[in-house]
Order: structure tokens, then C-alpha cells, then sequence
């Protein structure tokens, strides 16, 4: 009996054996959640739509506010330029083998399409590039930190952002 009492682990060893598991579990779980926001942050994911939106020129009047997409698939990237509502979009972006047509039009809130086209260069590949309008009725123009004298103008139809967007078929390899 005295062997087997040896043997039998005591009620409070038990707990503490559940708070240690419990413990490492959350140390392994925090580490890996930061790992994923880190991996977010560092400059990856849609590498040849970085490359070949890195290569577009844009009208100097514009400035880039952020960067978004890659979407589900890790595929995508759009840039975000606020300057004067009243230029043609067509004219502030230029780049290799880039064209450029009206779009259909094509409604997404708080987006509208305006442009759509092609790009291409060695380092890139194809692309498919897309132009759009933030709809200037349309809150919070803080999305991007805008000062407020910009959100004004903003609101005014003064300042419009514009999404370039471009997605590559390279990325999806």
C-alpha cells in the first residue's frame, strides 16, 4: 500500500501540473498572436505588387496617406494619395507599361471605380491595376489622420483620396 500511495500524485501537485500546462498554453498563444501582428507590419506579403506599385509615379500635388489590401490571399496592395479633387486621375499615375481606361463605374462603398487597366515590369510581371475615388460624403475621413483643415476639404470636394490598387500574377504563386 505504502508503494502505491508513493505513486499516486496529491490533489494540490495536480493543480499546480493544470495552472503550469495552462500557463505555457497562454505564453505559446500570446507569442504566436504576436508573431502574426509582427508578420502584418513587416514589408511582405504581395511582393510583386509592391514592386511594381514602388516603380508608379504620381503627380507631385499628391501625397500617400496609407496602404492597404492584400486581402484574404496575400495577393493585393493599394496605395492612398489625397490631393486636388480636380485633376483628371488618369493623368496623376504613370508607370511601366501602364494603361489606363474608364471603368464601368463600378460601385463599392465607400469606393467608387474610376480607372482600369494593365502594368508590367521585369521585376513585377502583369498587373492589374484599378484607380478609385473615396466618396467625398463618406465619414471618417480620419482613416488616413487627416488634419482637420483636410477633412474640410475633403468634405468640401476640394481634396479627393485616391486608391491605386494593383494585384499581380505573381503573387498568387
Amino acid at each position: 500500500m505504502a508503494s502505491e500511495k508513493g505513486r499516486a500524485m496529491s490533489p494540490r501537485k495536480r493543480v499546480w501540473i493544470a495552472i503550469a500546462c495552462a500557463a505555457a498554453g497562454s505564453l505559446v498563444v500570446g507569442l504566436l498572436n504576436c508573431l502574426g501582428a509582427l508578420a502584418l507590419l513587416l514589408p511582405g506579403g504581395p511582393k510583386h505588387a509592391r514592386e511594381y506599385l514602388s516603380q508608379v509615379q504620381v503627380d507631385p500635388a499628391y501625397r500617400r496617406v496609407g496602404e492597404g489590401g492584400q486581402g484574404n490571399c496575400n495577393c493585393n496592395l493599394e496605395y492612398f494619395y489625397i490631393g486636388p479633387s480636380r485633376t483628371d486621375p488618369a493623368q496623376v499615375f504613370s508607370g511601366p507599361a501602364l494603361t489606363l481606361r474608364p471603368s464601368d463605374g463600378s460601385y463599392s462603398p465607400p469606393w467608387d471605380e474610376l480607372l482600369e487597366g494593365e502594368g508590367a515590369s521585369e521585376a513585377s510581371g502583369s498587373c492589374r491595376v484599378v484607380v478609385y475615388s473615396y466618396q467625398r460624403d463618406r465619414e471618417p475621413f480620419d482613416l488616413w489622420r487627416l488634419p482637420p483643415d483636410e477633412q474640410a476639404f475633403m468634405a468640401s470636394g476640394r481634396l479627393v483620396v485616391f486608391s491605386l490598387y494593383a494585384s499581380c500574377e505573381r503573387d498568387y504563386g
